[in-house]
């Protein structure tokens, strides 16, 4: 749960914390962009960065993609 806080937050250091290595430097650059802009698109950006480190955070917690057989 603290992990999600984290997420928020520092979206980019907690998917660190999951080794994410890719997805934590795209969102360093969402987030690096939402805090140099002080308008609107900062907190769309701040948004967009939480969510997909949430994202990121929740399906590494579920162990990865799960897969459907349809």
């Amino acid at each position: 749960m603290l992990l999600y806080l984290l997420g928020i937050l520092i979206p980019p250091l907690a998917i660190l914390v999951y080794g994410k290595i890719t997805q934590a430097a795209l969102n360093a650059i969402l987030w690096t962009y939402a805090i140099l802009t002080p308008d609107i698109w900062g907190i769309l950006f701040w948004i967009i960065a939480s969510s997909h480190a949430t994202y990121i955070i929740r399906t590494a917690r579920l162990g990865g993609f799960r897969r459907h057989d349809y």
